[in-house]
């Protein structure tokens, strides 16, 4: 079969440095992680140039606004350049963090890797998730570079460098998601197969509390499943520890990111309602160009929904374990001490130690955090649209 999982995981990781946001190295099968002068001058010069084209180009927002859509009122301008200049930011700032961070990140680097050197079969276990990311992360950026390209026939050529800068900040932006969203599937599989494994053993637990063998087979059974059971906790806490480290290294980013997708939410939404208002024609919009915004607008919160799913899944496997472990009220007593106390370690582990998942310890990522966002969106968007109709009719 075709190993499709390592094709996309090392167009990621080459694609990352052309575009700037890596910037230094590793290798999947040995763990080694490390810095090379050329891979770092090189992520030093196209960082350097980004800023200085922006820098050079930068004429305000006005400017970048009317790139592809027209002028419909004051409202509409500023809530269209407060996304546009949002994005280049955290675009931008994404550069100016990994360099930051790079020490962490190195760190959170060889933490997979000395997993994944364990257990190398999660890449394959987590193709599917791999390749339904790469599609959406592709598409949502081809379709930006359309929409981009379509707008070009209506703009002059002096606008042509700040779109190619816009779109090169985009796809900063998207690949360091995409490495959040890989790492998150990462523990998400270690932890299925930690369930898989888990409920293995306490199946073989119950069958043996209740129908012990000889003396001698029952003991070495119960090492052996302490031995099984000891593995787990130490895995469990290595999984857990990156998720902690991946939390303080993409904590500002986050932040950000999530920032940028609700304020997002909230002007596409009223970017809609001003289409259907004024028209696209007055808008300085064809009936192409909206297809390409509604699609891409598509791919784009499809891709998000990614991103957040994964970390609501992971949080669902994380208490799967702890279910797991209520089972040992179903043993027969007599089971070896040893085994007993395995078992209590694991659950005392887990209780110790609670798995969450939140940005920079302000906003915990949870369903109920969520609907909420979601309830909060749709509140502001009604404001912002009935500010127009008050104000704009």
């Amino acid at each position: 079969m075709v190993d499709v999982e390592s094709f996309v995981l090392g167009f990621v990781y080459y694609y990352g440095h052309v575009i700037g946001v890596s910037n230094f190295g590793f290798n999947w099968h040995t763990g080694r992680v490390y810095t090379a002068k050329w891979s770092t001058f090189y992520a030093v010069a196209i960082d350097s140039i980004v800023f200085i084209l922006y820098t050079y180009h930068w004429t305000g927002p006005t400017n970048i606004i009317n790139l592809i859509f027209g002028k419909a009122n004051k409202l509409h301008e500023y809530v269209t350049g407060i996304m546009t200049v949002l994005r280049i930011t955290i675009g931008l700032f994404t550069l100016i963090h990994r360099w930051y961070q790079r020490c962490k990140m190195m760190d959170l680097t060889r933490m997979i890797l000395r997993v994944y050197v364990a257990r190398p079969q999660v890449k394959r276990l987590s193709r599917w998730g791999i390749l339904v990311k790469f599609i959406s992360g592709s598409v949502t950026d081809f379709l930006q570079m359309v929409v981009l390209l379509d707008a070009m026939g209506r703009v002059g050529p002096q606008f042509y460098l700040g779109m190619g800068l816009q779109y090169w900040t985009s796809a900063i932006l998207n690949v360091a998601i995409s490495q959040h969203y890989l790492i998150m599937l990462f523990v998400r599989t270690q932890y299925q197969l930690l369930n898989t494994e888990l409920r293995k053993v306490i199946e073989e637990s119950k069958e043996l509390s209740w129908n012990p063998p000889r003396q001698g087979t029952f003991m070495t059974k119960c090492c052996n499943l302490a031995d099984q059971l000891e593995d787990l906790a130490k895995l469990q806490s290595q999984v857990q520890l990156i998720v902690n480290q991946l939390e303080e290294v993409f904590g500002i980013q986050g932040a950000l990111v999530y920032g940028g997708y609700y304020l997002s939410s909230v002007s596409y939404t009223y970017l809609i309602y001003s289409i259907l208002k004024y028209g696209y024609e007055n808008m300085n919009m064809t009936l192409t160009s909206v297809i390409l915004s509604l699609v891409w607008c598509f791919f784009y919160y499809f891709d998000g929904m990614l991103n957040l799913s994964i970390m609501l899944y992971v949080q669902d496997d994380h208490q799967e374990m702890l279910r797991l472990l209520e089972q040992r009220t179903l043993f027969a007593p007599g089971l070896d001490v040893r085994l007993e106390e395995a078992f209590e370690k694991l659950q005392l582990q887990l209780i110790r130690n609670p798995f969450k998942i939140d940005v920079m310890k302000l906003y915990d990522v949870t369903r109920g955090t969520t609907m909420a966002m979601f309830g909060n969106l749709l509140s502001h968007s009604i404001f912002l649209i009935q500010y127009d109709m008050e104000n704009f009719d």
